[in-house]
């Protein structure tokens, strides 16, 4: 800058303080003005953007976990009506107010769209959460039992699968702000930069400073935003695995061991199961040879690498173990050449239950100190919590099937004994009296086919009892609750009387209240 000649060496020097305090003056508020502006972009992405993911989360979480688990347990019986629909009126109170509360945040066009897909799936979840609590109030053991598979699975994994896409435009949206955050703010340092090229050097470097300070806790503010929304997706993914429902456990130690890996984030995933003496490592996921090569497959409780596994721990405590720098860590300082290779900061264990009890762990490892943060180590806890339940469901549904299996072993055992039978055999309805099923012998001793037979009366054919004697027979049926040695005469369809003895039970066949009866001629028989 050329100044006048006139000015004096204590004006020229005041004016190139003045200058230099003005430059340093438009540098700090500059760096305020771009401090504050990256400010309220983290606000505004944790407001908009992570707290939204949490309220989807949530939403998704009643109906995939909260309400298949009640309705689970009023169809067994072990929830009744009034706690039912204590527990109901919960979450569809929650559903309304974490739905609501996202609705109020910042919305983008493709949230909206979503939105609209949304709440007809919402409202269909409602619906069937309105039915099973009417259900429950009525006692409608049978309705209940029939309930979670046939109205509210499809339900809640239509939404789980909307709220999945959900949280994929909040995650695409928040690293677009996070980029354009970050653009913004290496512009701003540029121009920081150079006014501080036009100021004094102590003022440069001090800026300088500032600067490489301020992104520093900036990458590790966005490392940590970046960790925690990988594991709300893994999240997100673990829920849809478990309502997809796993045909065994190993199929889910084995998707949950690739979700921590693939969209958590996480070095290496690793389930172990556990009968309190012996440790197995049942499945994993990562590149295992790398990162655990002294790392046994077994191990028993009272060898020593037990004494250092945090997997060990987490299952004996039943509480997660963790260690966010395995290098500094005494504990696992004798185990440190073998198991902890370069690479691997942090380790973690965090407890499996099934049936109530502490059977295994989920261990992970990472590349990153401090990864296992407090709000990851409580997402992580969530997350073992839902496999837990995820299994104990895989039990239950193991159960059905078993039951299931040995109901269709009795009918077809039921079925070979019934066409055997010497004697004439019919099955109808109690209700209406319409043939289910008839055997041979019956067929030939009436004179009509089983196609002629099936879904009729016996009365609309002329053939079986007369109208007095089956008046008589359906009242010792209600009386008694079964016939014996009921001797009569039967018609057959030329007409002829059979002299007959009728014994008849009533039995539920698939469902609904039928008679079986049996019928021995004893037309040529003397009378005693």
């Amino acid at each position: 800058m050329d100044l006048p000649k006139s000015f004096t060496l204590k004006t020229r020097l005041a004016l190139l303080v003045g200058l230099v305090l003005l430059l340093m003056a438009a540098t700090g508020l500059l760096t305020l003005l771009q401090l504050h502006g990256l400010s309220r972009s983290v606000d505004s992405l944790y407001q908009d953007r992570l707290r939204p993911m949490q309220q989807l989360r949530l939403v998704s979480k009643s109906f995939s976990v909260d309400l298949q688990s009640s309705a689970q347990r009023l169809a067994d019986g072990r929830l009744s009506a009034v706690p039912a629909r204590s527990e109901l009126d919960a979450i569809e109170r929650q559903v309304r107010a974490q739905w609501a509360a996202y609705k109020a945040t910042f919305l983008v066009e493709a949230e909206q769209r979503l939105i609209a897909r949304a709440e007809p799936l919402l409202a269909t979840g409602l619906q069937r959460l309105a039915q099973l609590r009417e259900l429950s109030e009525r006692g409608d053991t049978e309705a209940l039992r029939r309930f979670p598979a046939l109205q509210l699975q499809p339900a809640a994994e239509a939404i789980a699968n909307v709220i999945g896409e959900l949280i994929e435009v909040q995650l695409d949206v928040g690293r677009r702000e996070a980029s354009a955050a970050r653009e913004a703010f290496e512009l701003a340092l540029w121009l920081v930069l150079g006014l501080l090229l036009a100021t004094l050097a102590l003022a440069l470097g001090l800026a300088a400073s500032v600067a490489m300070l301020h992104r520093r806790e900036q990458g590790s503010a966005e490392a940590a935003r970046a960790r925690l929304q990988r594991f709300y997706v893994a999240l997100s993914q673990t829920s849809q695995l478990m309502v997809r429902a796993p045909a065994s456990a190993q199929l889910l130690y084995e998707g949950l061991c690739r979700i921590c890996v693939d969209s958590g984030g996480a070095l290496l995933a690793a389930v172990v199961q556990s009968d309190g003496e012996q440790f197995e490592r049942v499945a994993v996921h990562g590149p295992v040879e790398r990162l655990m090569p002294g790392v046994p497959t077994r191990w028993q409780l009272d060898s020593a690498f037990a004494q250092a596994s945090l997997s060990t721990e987490a299952v004996r405590s039943g509480r997660h173990a963790l260690s966010n720098r395995v290098m500094d860590d005494a504990k696992l300082s004798q185990w440190r050449a073998g198991v902890i290779p370069p690479g691997v900061e942090a380790m973690a264990a965090f407890p499996l239950r099934r049936g109530g009890r502490v059977m295994g762990a989920l261990t992970l490892l990472a590349g990153e100190r401090d990864f296992f943060d407090a709000e990851m180590t409580a997402l992580l806890d969530e997350m073992v919590d839902d496999v837990s339940f995820a299994l104990d469901n895989l039990d239950r549904e193991q159960a059905r099937r078993q039951a299931l299996r040995e109901a269709e072993d009795g009918r077809a055992l039921f079925q070979l004994l019934f066409n055997a039978a010497a004697v004439s055999c019919a099955l109808t309805t109690l209700a209406e009296g319409r043939v289910v099923e008839v055997n041979e012998t019956l067929c030939q001793r009436y004179g009509y086919s089983r196609e002629e037979l099936l879904g009729r009366r016996f009365g609309e054919l002329r053939v079986g009892l007369g109208k007095l004697a089956r008046e008589r027979f359906y009242q010792l049926l209600q009386t008694e609750g079964r016939v014996r040695n009921f001797e009569t005469e039967i018609r057959n369809r030329a007409g002829e009387p059979l002299r007959s003895l009728v014994n008849a039970d009533v039995i539920d066949y698939r469902g609904e209240v039928c008679v079986l009866s049996s019928s021995i001629d004893i037309s040529s028989m003397p009378r005693a």
